[in-house]
């Protein structure tokens, strides 16, 4: 980030003259103005605001030196492009003593930014009589930096009737902030001229400065001010749109969050170097905006220091080059489109009807909403077994859903708190292991017979059950034992009781059935007998409400999506189960070949938190073996030609085996993010395959030639990948909207465009 902003100033730098000991070298003539500033770009998601602290040191009578502000004014122009620096603000004591050769100079000093970067200048307590408000009437600084000396930025917004309050509009990011700038002490008047503004922009999150808000302590936490304490109660807490506020004055640096009465959070900072060696030699904070990562990374240097030849800094000026303590170098993660929601609310999109993201060449489309799926509309409304998703093409490429394993229905795992048991050996075989999903762990107590409890968070109706054999010796299995409920974990009501049980071997799984009418708070699996040895495990322990809840329908979109709609599978192991959406038998996409390219699309999101084993889930494929296609390279011949899947570290797989090639070119993605929507795209031109997550390229796509699908007119199917034309667990997440084309579609032509 900055590093390459730094080496492209030092080149600039180095390449002058050499100066005096005493001299910056950025005190040499840089290039012509248009070239060094360029344009930004105000609608990358990513874009910079530089941040300018108490400089009153360098403006002390004839102690003065404009320098390193120089220097400092220089950097941000001449960077102004390349880091996307949008604006610049200074929190004030400007100078040292508020006099006319101080202000002069200052302002004098401010020229060289003129012209290149617009920015915002407010009153400290040393620019003027530090015991008057803003009501205080004319003053030297006044004259140098009222509303007339900003009057020509594109930003200036406008100034209150004393003169010392001001606003600036930022355009950047794609969209519009405000930055208020307020005076030391700023009166009731202010204060309404400053609410008035927020009025008049509704919906812009706000920036506010001002130079006494909140000190900190030498940990580098802060607290307001009792001036930034009036601030607070008059201003910042009822108005939701500020959500970040700046000012100096006080010193270590520092920042704090607090809450307003929306509930929402509201960043608290505050910076000053001027007890820094030469008086902080122009230091700036640099705060980057990344609104495509939701995080403001924030640095602090000195370019005066930086742009010196390092052989020549003495030991302080190479101290102070930059800063790097927890408050003068850290990134704050930030949920935008959230924190402005209550003011600026994103808009999502409008449905795109099918007709309009079916171009030439699309061999098949689904979506989930009602245009292709009867019954759409309700949250969690199970997708029963028969259901018809439509191939919305009108090519006969119709979905039917399948229920597939031996799953225990209505499975209540997420509504277990907490678990405990009469023994465990913790840490590694404790009873939490029996609801986390993974055959691999267990729980384990060193005696024969024993106990474990679920207490769910919500009381519900529990009538069936599953439990997964452990590893080891089957002797530890238990054989005898009663489930029972409670609502107060005292009284306990026998609900099933079993004896004589077994297991056809280790991490097996068997299910129980039972009748119950009761919602209970507690339930308990009670072991009175094991099957001999002298301690009792178990892997896995699911219980269940019944309810067919392994395909439910959802709203759930991702923000790019044609279709506003989505169907929740809830597949896993342990049993396998889940379900699919699997195309009839004479259906023309379990044939094509694709020999003139492709292009498969769909949109997922995994659920945060992910839990349980999904270790090589599948999204989609093609049921054919690709033995029986006379493939031999892969690592089974029973293995099917074409299918996309998630790895056990969240990788996305996709496996080919080509119509025209004996291969298996496999693409592996980076780990997949849980919680937000992702969209695949999987390219072939004919010649070799790309696959795209969220339009940008993957790393590993191999340049193995690779032409068509070798399908055996097997089914299509979504939401698992077969295996000797069999299905094991199924898909755990959310599946949006599915194409297909015989194409390579570009980025731009993808469900949702990207440049």
């Amino acid at each position: 980030m900055v590093n390459i902003e730094r080496r492209t100033l030092l080149q600039a730098v180095l390449a002058a003259p050499a100066a005096g000991a005493t001299a910056s070298l950025l005190a040499t003539p840089a290039a012509p103005a248009a070239a060094a500033e360029g344009p930004v770009d105000a609608d990358s998601p990513r874009f910079a605001l530089a941040v300018l602290p108490d400089t009153q040191y360098l403006f002390d009578e004839d102690s003065s030196d404009p320098e390193p502000l120089k220097a400092t004014f220089r950097y941000l122009a001449q960077e102004r492009k390349d880091a996307n620096i949008v604006f610049m603000t200074h929190l004030g004591d400007v100078t040292e003593h508020g006099s006319e050769h101080e202000v002069t100079l200052a302002s004098d000093t401010f020229r060289t930014l003129d012209g290149k970067l617009p920015y915002s200048v407010l009153a400290g307590n040393h620019d003027i009589r530090s015991s008057t408000d803003d009501q205080r009437g004319d003053s030297v600084y006044l004259r140098a930096f009222g509303p007339q000396r900003f009057a020509k930025m594109r930003t200036f917004g406008g100034a209150s009737p004393d003169g010392y309050n001001s606003y600036h509009v930022l355009r950047a990011g794609g969209r519009d902030w405000l930055v208020l700038a307020l005076d030391w002490r700023v009166s009731d008047k202010g204060l309404a001229w400053a609410q008035n503004v927020i009025n008049e922009h509704r919906t812009l999150p706000v920036i506010l400065t001002t130079h006494d808000l909140a000190w900190s302590d030498d940990a580098g936490q802060a607290q307001l001010s009792d001036n930034g304490q009036r601030l607070w109660d008059r201003l910042i807490r009822n108005n939701d749109q500020i959500f970040l506020t700046l000012n100096g004055h006080y010193w270590p640096p520092g920042r704090a969050t607090l809450k307003n009465a929306a509930g929402n959070e509201v960043q608290v900072h505050i910076t000053n170097y001027q007890d820094r060696y030469y008086g902080g030699a122009g230091m700036i904070w640099l705060y980057h905006f990344d609104l495509a990562r939701n995080v403001i990374d924030v640095e602090t240097f000195s370019p005066w220091f930086l742009a010196r030849d390092s052989a020549k800094r003495t030991p302080l000026e190479a101290e102070t080059i930059e800063l790097t303590s927890a408050v003068d170098r850290f990134s704050m993660k930030i949920d935008f489109a959230a924190r402005f929601g209550g003011f600026a609310p994103v808009i999502p999109p409008p449905p795109r009807p099918a007709s309009a993201v079916m171009p030439d060449g699309t061999a098949a489309y689904w979506r989930f909403d009602a245009a292709g799926l009867s019954g759409t509309g309700t949250a969690g409304t199970p997708v029963a077994a028969g259901t018809v998703v439509r191939d919305l093409t009108g090519h006969g490429n119709d979905l039917t859903v399948q229920v597939i394993g031996t799953a225990v229905p209505g499975s209540l795992r997420s509504l277990v708190g907490a678990v405990t048991a009469s023994a465990e050996n913790a840490p590694n075989e404790a009873a939490a292991n029996v609801k986390d999903g993974n055959p691999s762990t267990k729980w384990l107590a060193f005696s024969r017979t024993g106990w474990v409890t679920y207490q769910l968070t919500k009381p519900a109706t529990v009538v069936w059950y599953s439990l997964t054999s452990a590893n080891d010796a089957p002797g530890r299995d238990p054989r005898d034992f009663t489930l029972q409920g409670s609502n107060d974990a005292n009284t306990w009501t026998d609900l099933d009781r079993r004896t004589g049980q077994s297991f056809s071997g280790r991490f097996a799984t068997n299910t129980y059935s039972f009748t119950n009418t009761t919602a209970y708070r507690y339930y308990r699996l009670n072991i009175t007998a094991n099957s001999g040895d002298s301690l009792v495990q178990l892997a896995e322990w699911n219980i269940s409400d019944g309810s067919s809840q392994v395909l439910t329908w959802s709203p759930e979109h991702h923000a790019g999506q044609p279709a506003h709609g989505s169907l929740r599978f809830d597949g896993g192991k342990s049993p396998d189960h889940g379900a699919i959406l699997r195309a009839g038998a004479n259906a023309p996409i379990n044939s094509m070949k694709f020999t003139s390219g492709y292009t498969i699309e769909a949109f997922i999101k995994l659920p945060e938190p992910f839990e349980g084993d999904h270790a090589w889930m599948g999204i989609l494929s093609w049921e054919g073996r690709s033995g029986d296609a006379g493939k031999t390279t892969g690592w089974s011949t029973l293995e099917c030609t074409c299918s996309l899947n998630i790895s056990p570290e969240r990788f996305l797989q996709y496996v080919v085996y080509p119509d025209k090639q004996d291969a298996d070119p496999t693409s592996w993605s980076h780990a997949l993010p849980t919680g937000r929507w992702t969209h695949i795209a999987v390219v072939n031109d004919a010649k070799q395959t790309v696959v795209y997550i969220d339009g940008s390229k993957i790393a590993r796509n191999p340049t193995q030639p690779s032409t068509g699908i070798a399908t055996q007119a097997r089914p299509f199917a979504i939401g698992a990948t077969s295996f000797d034309l069999q299905y094991g667990q199924g898909f755990y997440g959310w599946i949006g909207d599915v194409r297909i084309t015989t194409k390579a579609l570009r980025p731009r032509d993808f469900l949702t465009p990207y440049a």
